[in-house]
């Protein structure tokens, strides 16, 4: 499962967790190791009021283009109301999310909003490109290296932007994290992600990913948005924690989130 979410963070489908505040259009992930690509997914995020969200997605999938923004859907650019069905191709909309699912092997849940969650059968180990990686299996190897040189966080998501045809979009500037950030907001992120809400998620879901990703959040985040950016970042943990056959229970609160 590869995800992105919240502010500006991804998870590739071997679970390196990395920040990238891009906001051009970029290959989230495509099969480009066969001559025939069945699939290619692209993303596009913008900044609204301080916050990010997804503002635009194009899927090639068997032959087929899906451009996804919030409130429609066109295939091969002609609007269509879900759910909607073409050559192994079943789009819907359920619980907030829309879902597609291509019988190739390739599962999408996107909540129109800041999450986006692709699913591919085990076929395309090793066979992948974009931002969620090469799906071989091991965290932290080919993705961030190039050559001899590794690469940023940075640098590694403009390898995959692809603009328009009249499009030059810049890429982001890495930003500066403030030195002593981590400690004093640690307390809170750990509090909640170990809390009773996700007992079941902690044996199941590596926590300590989620708890670093909370602490970044509260870093990058201008302090009047910090609680959005962080409830995104615990909601993310529950998606995983559902995904991976746990049971999260009710994590907000009127205090939180």
């Amino acid at each position: 499962v590869c995800s992105t979410w919240g502010n500006f963070h991804y998870k590739t489908f071997d679970g390196d967790i990395f920040y990238f505040p891009g906001v051009c259009n970029y290959i989230f992930t495509s099969n480009c190791k066969s001559p025939y690509e069945d699939f290619n997914i692209q993303i596009r995020r913008t900044m609204a009021q301080n916050a990010t969200v997804i503002t635009h997605v194009i899927m090639k999938v068997e032959g087929a283009v899906i451009e996804l923004t919030r409130g429609s859907v066109h295939l091969d650019g002609k609007l269509v109301h879900m759910p909607y069905s073409h050559m192994g191709v079943l789009m819907e909309q359920s619980n907030n999310y829309i879902k597609v699912s291509a019988k190739i092997g390739v599962t999408f849940l996107w909540n129109e909003e800041d999450a986006l969650l692709v699913e591919l059968d085990k076929k395309y180990a090793n066979q992948t490109c974009g931002l969620c990686g090469d799906f071989n299996g091991i965290p932290l190897y080919s993705e961030f290296v190039s050559g001899k040189t590794t690469l940023t966080h940075v640098q590694y998501g403009n390898k995959h932007k692809m603009d328009g045809p009249m499009e030059q979009c810049a890429d982001p500037i890495p930003s500066a994290v403030p030195v002593n950030c981590s400690s004093e907001f640690a307390t809170i992120c750990q509090t909640v992600l170990t809390s009773k809400a996700f007992t079941s998620c902690n044996a199941l879901v590596n926590v300590q990913d989620y708890i670093e990703t909370c602490i970044q959040d509260l870093c990058h985040c201008d302090s009047s948005m910090a609680d959005f950016c962080m409830c995104n970042t615990f909601a993310e943990y529950s998606r995983q924690c559902a995904h991976a056959g746990g049971q999260p229970l009710n994590w907000r609160t009127s205090e939180l989130c």
